[in-house]
């Protein structure tokens, strides 16, 4: 159970309220995140690689939700994997100055004849 204390004003609309509650889970989640994992990518692309994979948990619970209801899959489930995906953003973001933008080392790989048929395995 949340045992946070909320102070409304008077005039604040629901809908102000809920998105102050909303900013403020998700840079509880930055903290949390960055306690457990205090180190972050250098390289951009694994940076994103890390929201990329918060993406996808948030994409799997909606997509359950919507479709595959009998798995479970709440609302809250949903809210909880936008919050870590937000998070994730906002991490990425912070470090935008601090990437090293540069390509990685490549190689080469040869070109792949496609053969149409069956595919035969080795020693058959």
């Amino acid at each position: 159970m949340d045992n946070r204390v909320i102070i409304v004003d008077r005039g604040e609309s629901a809908q102000s309220l809920l998105e102050r509650i909303l900013v403020d889970e998700v840079l509880a989640e930055i903290a949390r995140a960055t306690e457990k994992f205090p180190g972050w990518p250098t390289d951009p692309l694994h940076a994103l690689a890390v929201l990329g994979e918060e993406f996808g948990e948030l994409t799997q619970a909606m997509l359950q939700r919507v479709y595959e209801p009998h798995k479970a899959s709440t609302i809250d489930d949903v809210r909880t994997e936008a919050i870590q995906t937000a998070a994730m953003a906002l991490r990425l973001l912070f470090s935008l100055d601090r990437y090293e933008y540069k390509r990685c080392e490549q190689h080469e790989q040869e070109a792949t004849e496609i053969r149409q048929g069956p595919v035969e395995a080795p020693g058959d």
